[in-house]
């Protein structure tokens, strides 16, 4: 049942995620008003993290805000420039939004986008809970920096973070790019195939921000339906959409060549624990990697 309606303002509201976020919170009688560079019309009002411009009557009246803002860690190799863009584009659209929201009374809660892979890879075999701490690698740095930032909110209002694990959608993300090699014959296990995938749905990930929101949750959740391997993910996708997959791993060293630091985000592996967000009241939909796959590919 539907919770007292809120006014939301939404950053990165049309990216992959954002778009079917502001969908859902409007069907379930939400007030959105979604933060754009550059589209335009009824909900949307501009901004411009760069300029530290917002148009402020997004703010009128808003309880909420929601930030999805960040360029694509895996858009571009990891050149100095490049990781300097991922970092500020997450760290600077949160100074400019906190410097927005001291003129927002009404502010009561303030969501986050973060990462599951703020932990390192130096334990692959530990489930991880959201109290371990950050790893020393540039992921964990980047989310590091990027909670930092989401608790400026903390004497403003409450603050959620929530650190997601690989979203399964063929609309985009990792998926497409896994199952383009399955669909051309060239599928097979990278490195030791052993690295561990956290993984949820795109339904559950847009689940988990509306329930969060609308039992006003604060703190750092895992949104992880579940933990599996790079071999098993690869070969339940080669049975899914019915081709074979290598019998051979990728050898780490050709990942390495081909994308640099990069390769970290594809050979290391991480579990992460979900017991905080289901002693929420959470239920994850999507649990089973094979049928979930089906109802992506087949449904």
């Amino acid at each position: 049942m539907t919770k007292e309606n809120r006014n939301i303002v939404i950053a990165g509201g049309t990216g992959l995620i954002g778009e079917e976020l502001v969908k859902e919170l409007r069907k379930r009688g939400h007030d959105v008003r979604v933060l754009s560079r550059s589209q335009k019309g009824k909900g949307f009002y501009h901004w411009s993290p760069k300029e530290k411009k917002i148009n402020p009557e997004a703010f009128n009246n808003a309880d909420t805000i929601i930030n999805l803002a960040g360029a694509g860690i895996a858009d571009k190799k990891w050149s100095e420039k490049r990781k300097k863009a991922i970092v500020d584009s997450r760290v600077k659209s949160t100074q400019v939004l906190h410097e927005a929201s001291k003129a927002v009374p009404t502010l009561r809660q303030y969501i986050s986008a973060s990462g599951v892979n703020c932990y390192g890879y130096n334990q692959p075999d530990r489930f991880h809970r959201e109290t371990d701490n950050f790893g020393n690698d540039f992921l964990s740095t980047v989310v590091k920096r990027w909670e930092e930032a989401a608790d400026l909110f903390q004497n403003r209002c409450k603050v959620t973070k929530v650190r997601t694990g690989i979203v399964l959608t063929d609309q985009g993300g990792a998926l497409p790019t896994i199952a383009k090699t399955v669909k051309n014959y060239i599928g097979a296990p990278l490195g030791t195939g052993e690295q561990s995938m956290p993984w949820l749905t795109i339904e559950d990930m847009v689940r988990v921000y509306i329930h969060l929101l609308e039992n006003e949750n604060e703190g750092a959740f895992n949104a992880v339906a579940k933990n599996t391997s790079n071999k098993t993910f690869t070969k339940t996708l080669g049975k899914v959409l019915k081709k074979p997959i290598l019998p051979i791993h990728v050898p780490a060293f050709v990942m390495r060549l081909a994308l640099g630091e990069m390769a970290s985000m594809v050979l290391d592996g991480l579990k992460a624990d979900h017991s905080k967000l289901k002693d929420t009241g959470f239920q994850f939909k999507h649990t089973d990697l094979n049928k979930t796959l089906q109802s992506i590919y087949n449904d």
